[in-house]
């Protein structure tokens, strides 16, 4: 898609001093579509956001990220006599396992967190051992000390499972971690909000929970007041667009793109034309 508020951020910052507007309007590092659809009662999410209408909050609004790749080495052998070897395969169960706990067991559960293990590749035989397994997950939260604190649980659940079975393992990290997306209450009161009110179809900004989504505007955030906003683009029926992010029959309500225009659009000439005001004050 040509549209980088994609489906939707669109992307409000202001001067640290005095909170005038200043627009920026940046593209994502890669192609991305960030929506938030109108759910059927089957859906295991919080927000319905119809089609356009527009969704933001004050503070956090999308999560610190973190990826990992941990390999797990043992020695591998014929699976009739596993007394042979060290099951990487053993060590990686219970490794995933004792990975859920970071959450139910090591975090206060007012600190939202999530651990999730996303890829698991081992062996090509059915009577082989091998002596390689190859975990890939990612860990999320809400604010960097928490996303931190998670990412030093974890290690250390990696490096004691592996010991425990009698494997060596490997972690690493991505380079760089996503922060948290968050939006500047102060901005978002006195600017954003009023502007996203006007483009709405609903005539206001519905509010949203924070979601663990990870964003790389958050990198902006992090050095100027910003705002991020959310276009709903759930209730399509030609295809049904009420499907989310990742899900194999996601499919885009089109109609909807014009409305993300018109927020760029809006923002940018009323920042404009608050920023002059206040210059001929």
């Amino acid at each position: 898609m040509a549209f980088d508020f994609g489906f939707c951020c669109v992307r409000v910052h202001a001067d640290k001093e005095n909170m005038d507007p200043v627009i920026l309007f940046t593209h994502p590092l890669h192609p991305s579509i960030h929506h938030r659809p109108l759910l059927n009662p089957s859906h295991a999410m919080s927000y319905r956001i119809p089609s356009g209408s527009i969704a933001a909050r004050p503070g956090p609004i999308l999560g610190a990220a973190e990826r990992f790749e941990i390999t797990i080495e043992g020695t591998g052998g014929h699976a009739a006599m596993p007394h042979l070897t060290k099951d990487p395969i053993v060590t990686a169960s219970a490794m995933i396992m004792n990975l859920q706990t970071v959450i139910s067991r090591t975090t206060n559960p007012l600190d939202a967190g999530v651990v999730s293990i996303t890829k698991l590749q081992a062996g090509d035989a059915f009577n082989v051992i091998p002596d390689k397994v190859l975990l890939r997950g990612t860990i999320r939260a809400l604010s960097t000390e928490t996303l931190m604190a998670l990412r030093d649980k974890c290690h250390e659940i990696m490096e004691a499972t592996a010991s425990l079975y009698g494997c060596h393992v490997k972690i690493t990290y991505s380079p760089d971690f996503y922060p948290p997306t968050v939006n500047d209450p102060a901005l978002y009161e006195k600017f954003s909000k009023g502007v996203g009110a006007i483009v709405s179809d609903e005539g206001y900004v519905r509010d949203t929970q924070p979601t663990m989504a990870g964003e790389d505007f958050s990198f902006l955030t992090e050095q100027v007041p910003s705002t991020f906003f959310l276009l709903g683009q759930g209730s399509g029926t030609d295809p049904p667009t009420n499907y989310g992010l990742h899900h194999p029959k996601f499919a885009l309500d089109e109609s909807v793109m014009s409305r993300g225009v018109e927020l760029h659009v809006n923002l940018a000439l009323r920042g404009l034309h608050r920023l002059k005001q206040q210059q001929q004050q």
